[in-house]
């Protein structure tokens, strides 16, 4: 390579780590273009992290929603990551904000897939602390298998990696948190989810509602983690089945990650009523979105209770005393409209 080419080469490169560094108040602009009549809100939360939430008409997907956003600058925040497990023996399935409430966390969302089908299989993969809680137990051809298709990887204190892989691959990394899911959305600035469902149109009800087909190609509630080039973290939650947040499918979810919040990497997460995401003392119960198992039988329930009892989570830990003892005189409420996933009606 020439000196010449260095210097373009060079070039480039800081050009594009430019771009893809977004401010708060950038991220705010950019989104606020799509709900030209609902501005969100900003809320800081602690040294480098912010809150977002918007409710209303978004003009890009051309119908109600409600996103709500919790931004952290791995760089500035004074955090440490829990990936908790509570899936089973002697830590059974709760919701995301009394678990995060005993852990002490700051911000919590819940993570992967962690249903136990009927024989006592998993479908994802999950390690925490250096131990495997679970492993993909399900047949390679069974409806659920694309579910594990990739993993969100704690590669240092505040650095993560996406890694698309299976259970083979997963149990030799050479790290402590992993935990799997599907579909990835970004992988290395490639926006790969709008790929991953093949029928773009027409009813997809005769399809089994696993099919990835239909689970990601229909609209929903859902949930990603994300990061940018500048490390930065992203959890955002999008609300589904309510005329006041009709949800998203997985094409939409990585345009809005990648457009507007120039994410380089995403994973989807476990949605649907699952959908937890916790900010401390933002609500009586922490959490910020609007749980769907609620309106399956109240279809205008629209508030911040109902969590779905799930069996994994993501825990943002503040490390600064003086943070973690405000934390700690915050009261979170209980969820009194926790819901059992098997007692729901279908």
């Amino acid at each position: 390579m020439t000196e010449e080419m260095k210097k373009v080469f060079l070039f480039i490169t800081i050009v594009t780590l430019l771009a893809g560094c977004i401010s708060p108040k950038q991220i705010l602009k950019n989104v606020n273009q799509r709900f030209p009549t609902a501005p969100g809100k900003a809320a800081k939360i602690t040294k480098g992290i912010y809150q977002y939430t918007w409710l209303g008409r978004d003009t890009v997907l051309k119908r109600n929603a409600s996103i709500n956003v919790v931004d952290i600058d791995l760089q500035k925040a004074d955090v440490k990551f829990d990936f908790a497990w509570f899936n089973g023996g002697d830590k059974p399935r709760n919701v995301v904000s009394f678990v995060a409430d005993t852990a002490g966390a700051i911000v919590a969302a819940n993570s992967g897939y962690f249903e136990i089908l009927e024989n006592g299989t998993f479908v994802t993969f999950h390690k925490s602390q250096g131990k495997i809680d679970q492993r993909v137990t399900i047949p390679t051809d069974h409806i659920r298998y694309w579910k594990h298709q990739a993993a969100f990887v704690q590669t240092g204190e505040k650095s993560f990696a996406f890694i698309q892989g299976n259970q083979d691959l997963y149990e030799k990394l050479p790290f402590d948190n992993i935990l799997s899911s599907a579909p990835l959305l970004i992988s290395d600035g490639v926006p790969v989810g709008k790929y991953f469902v093949k029928q773009k149109t027409g009813d997809r009800s005769h399809l089994d509602g696993e099919n990835p087909e239909r689970h990601q190609g229909g609209l929903g509630p859902r949930m990603a983690y994300a990061t940018t080039s500048d490390n930065h973290l992203i959890l955002i939650a999008v609300d589904g089945r309510s005329s006041k947040a009709e949800g998203i499918n997985a094409e939409e979810l990585t345009d809005l990650l990648y457009q507007n919040f120039k994410a380089t990497n995403a994973l989807n997460l476990d949605g649907g009523g699952s959908i937890s995401l916790f900010v401390r003392g933002a609500t009586p119960t922490g959490i910020v979105n609007y749980p769907s198992d609620n309106r399956k039988t109240d279809p205008n329930r629209f508030d911040h209770t109902g969590q779905r009892k799930v069996g994994m989570a993501l825990f943002v830990i503040p490390t600064n005393e003086k943070v973690r003892r405000k934390m700690q005189s915050i009261k979170v409420v209980p969820d009194g409209d926790a819901k059992e996933y098997i007692d729901l009606p279908k």
